[in-house]
């Protein structure tokens, strides 16, 4: 067995009880939101007239913000035998069918198999036929099988499309079998009216199909039936991974970039993820799963059922997740959590080798066929080789802590119970102490910074025109965007198009050029294209979310990125990965091995401090005027470094935190642990889960450090990350701070009534107040 890195936090099995069921006018109301706020989508507005379908109970499911665990029952019961586990894969694979593929119908018998053509080359034979099954034998698959000449029986790689992967299987020993089973040919499309009585959509009727096309490969006498695999990319990816939890016979599923739906779980992409998610999944592509789904837009926290799930349907036959690094649709984090959380069941079953992951390098599309095959050898014993998992996130607090060698003694931090930062009376003498105590309890909590040396001067310098801006990159003046190495901000920017936000006519007025600063932090900075020659301009650095492929850029948004809004408000605007993210993704990894007493959070103030003082040298910048916007992450960073840099002069934050001393693990926003536990951005909370009145400082204090200087929080009333009344409460509390210091208007706090996302209307709002308080 090889040793494995897991994440097993409480907060995996924590969830909050409902209080009290929804009432139908509450539904009523619920969905009425929904119609008015998400964006239009005229299919399932029409599935829901007829039907009549409301919201479900939202009260009655748990609420669980990291990801469910396969592992507990949803009565919160645990797993604790392979017999247990058999109870709750059925419980999942209903939940399934309830919440996301909708219901199959009995697999039915093949009446016919009809040849099509054969043809026989060189060392091997193909042979397309067409099954014929179901009521009135009206529906029928295609299938095509190319079998390598030669004695015994050989593994087989089924693929959704007629060819498969003939060529690179054939001359490896094995039988490519292809299925017409995509969205350009779509044998299974008659099945929906073939079986009225069940509701399984698009993606999962193929899936379903499946089942026939192994019904069928069982006849031949060359296959071997135990050594059965499938390969599907995309959303093709989605369907082969819920053809394997569908059927046992399957012995091995490789999931290329399925995305969310597939082995992406909803509740790490999403729009706090800069990417797909339910709302643009069920939006844009409608058939694909059964139209409840879209009820859980922005409510992941509520759905039963995720990808971690899914994967663990599979166990313990073997599954190897693939994907791009910068792939838009995947989330290299968010795949690694599939993975330790569902190597859990693996393990319980016996097999936690079946389980491993390939990261290739590239966007959407990035395959290696190769590398798959070698896989599928080891698994089905056609070599001696061992696969080996390459973790770009081997995250862990019980090994940072022996690491580091921290310990707290909670009994030095005093409880805090939501008492004011301030009296109303209060002067800016009264708080200064308080605030210089603040400080102090920040700077431990974001760790030691190891000294940053500023870089030496050149011997001699060489004339050479600065390096080009991903804007002049992507209109093919300069270098290849696409490649191995790739200038992700000019690819998206190439692109271009609704679905990146870098829309036309606001991306053909601007220009950008690199912007180096820091400890080798390379960003773009972004100027209004029609700015007077010479002007001074209004600074804001764009603090992005959590987008692990695409880092400052996002995708699946359709509203205009920020960078774009800002720019045409007359702002330049410097963007750049943050640690861990886009380009810098491989920083993390060892970031704590080197840095043991430091933290990621601390390494992304110090960036931002770096970026201000390398902006007020420049002659385009004024820099008396350097701002932060930033979402979600990007907004908690903000706020964290506008703390504690008075050159910072004003600080937007959208979806940006929820006060940590009430963010307890009953909330089922996942709590504190997410910092330390979850992910490694501050460890040193770790020691207070559990105990987090003792926390010594909270965001009241972070936004009242950065007074009288101007603040607009946005936090969305259905934020799932956060507690709407608490976040209010924190702001109020800071506001004492404001007042004190006759500056009760530059704190801002706007509410939408909305999910956590960044719409144009948001953003126009938000700049509107940039303009008035800036």
């Amino acid at each position: 067995m090889r040793p494995h890195l897991l994440l097993v936090s409480a907060l995996a099995c924590l969830f909050a009880l409902p209080l009290r069921a929804m009432t139908t006018p509450e539904r009523q109301a619920y969905l009425a939101w929904m119609l008015k706020t998400l964006p239009d989508d005229p299919e399932w507005d029409a599935w829901q007239k007829a039907s009549g379908e409301l919201p479900p109970d939202f009260d009655a499911l748990p609420r669980r913000n990291a990801l469910p665990d396969p592992l507990t029952f949803l009565d919160g019961r645990a797993v604790a035998s392979a017999g247990d586990w058999a109870a709750r894969r059925q419980e999942i694979w209903g939940l399934m069918q309830r919440y996301q593929t909708g219901t199959f119908p009995p697999k039915p018998p093949i009446d016919r198999v009809q040849l099509l053509e054969e043809i026989r080359g060189a060392g091997w034979v193909t042979r397309t036929v067409k099954l014929v099954y179901g009521p009135g034998d009206r529906g029928s698959t295609r299938v095509q099988v190319t079998i390598p000449d030669g004695p015994g029986r050989k593994p087989v790689l089924i693929c959704t499309s007629l060819g498969g992967w003939g060529p690179a299987l054939v001359r490896r020993g094995y039988i490519s079998a292809g299925f017409a089973g995509n969205d350009f040919m779509d044998d299974e499309a008659a099945l929906k009216e073939l079986y009225p009585g069940y509701d399984f959509a698009a993606l999962p009727r193929r899936a379903w199909a499946v089942q026939l096309v192994i019904d069928y490969l069982d006849t031949l006498p060359e296959v071997d039936p135990a050594k059965i695999a499938i390969f599907g990319y995309s959303r093709d990816g989605k369907m082969v991974a819920t053809a394997a939890a569908l059927d046992t016979r399957i012995a091995a599923v490789v999931a290329g970039s399925t995305g969310v739906g597939g082995i992406l779980p909803w509740r790490i992409a999403g729009e706090r993820g800069n990417g797909e998610g339910i709302e643009t999944t069920t939006r844009m592509f409608p058939t694909w799963f059964v139209p409840r789904l879209r009820f859980f837009s922005g409510r992941e926290d509520r759905l039963p059922v995720d990808g971690n799930l899914l994967v663990s349907l599979i166990a313990p036959r073997a599954c190897l997740m693939e994907y791009g690094l910068n792939d838009e649709v995947s989330n290299s984090w968010g795949s690694e959590q599939t993975y330790r959380s569902a190597v859990r069941v693996y393990g319980l079953l016996g097999h936690p080798e079946r389980l491993d992951i390939l990261r290739v390098p590239g966007f959407h599309g990035a395959n290696d066929p190769d590398a798959c095959i070698d896989w599928l050898d080891e698994q089905f014993g056609r070599t001696g080789r061992q696969w080996t998992n390459q973790f770009l996130f081997p995250w862990d607090f019980d090994h940072w802590k022996q690491l580091s060698g921290d310990r707290v003694d909670l009994a030095r931090f005093p409880e805090h119970r939501g008492e004011e930062l301030l009296s109303a009376s209060a002067a800016p003498a009264d708080w200064e102490p308080k605030a210089a105590a603040l400080r102090r309890s920040v700077e431990w909590a974001l760790g030691t910074e190891p000294p940053l040396m500023p870089p030496l001067a050149p011997l001699f310098r060489m004339r050479r025109p600065p390096p080009p801006g991903p804007t002049e990159v992507a209109e093919g003046h300069y270098g290849n965007p696409g490649q191995l190495a790739p200038d992700v901000p000019a690819w998206v920017i190439e692109r271009g198009g609704p679905e990146f936000g870098w829309l036309a006519p606001q991306k053909n007025a601007v220009t950008s050029r690199k912007f180096r600063f820091g400890d080798g932090v390379t960003g773009d900075l972004y100027l209004p294209a029609n700015a007077a020659p010479g002007a001074k301009l209004p600074t804001v650095i764009w603090l992005h979310g959590f987008s692990y492929p695409l880092g400052y850029m996002w995708v699946y948004r359709r509203d205009l990125h920020p960078i774009l809004a800002l720019a045409q408000a007359g702002y330049a605007v410097l963007a750049y990965d943050q640690c861990g993210f886009g380009s810098r993704m491989a920083e993390i990894g060892p970031f704590y091995d080197r840095f043991p007493h430091w933290s990621q959070m601390g390494r992304m103030v110090e960036d931002v401090r770096e970026a201000v003082g390398a902006l007020q040298k420049d002659k385009q910048v004024d820099p008396g005027r350097i701002y932060l916007y930033g979402y979600t992450l990007g907004g908690e960073v903000g706020l964290y470094a506008a703390a504690l840099d008075p050159r910072i002069k004003g600080v937007v934050a959208v979806a940006g935190f929820t006060p940590m001393r009430t963010d307890t693990a009953g909330k089922g926003t996942s709590g504190v642990a997410r910092y330390a536990l979850e992910r490694g951005f501050l460890p040193r909370l770790g020691f207070f889960v559990g105990h987090e009145a003792r926390i010594p400082y909270d965001f009241d204090g972070l936004i009242g450090l950065i007074a009288p200087r101007p603040v607009l929080v946005v936090q969305p009333r259905r934020d799932r990350d956060a507690t709407p009344a608490d976040v209010r409460a924190a702001v109020e509390r800071a506001r004492r701070v404001y007042r004190a210091y006759g500056a009760d208007g530059k704190l801002g706090l706007a509410e939408p009534d909305d999910i956590a996302r960044l719409p144009n209307a948001t953003l126009d709002s938000s700049i509107s107040w940039m303009h008035a308080h800036f």
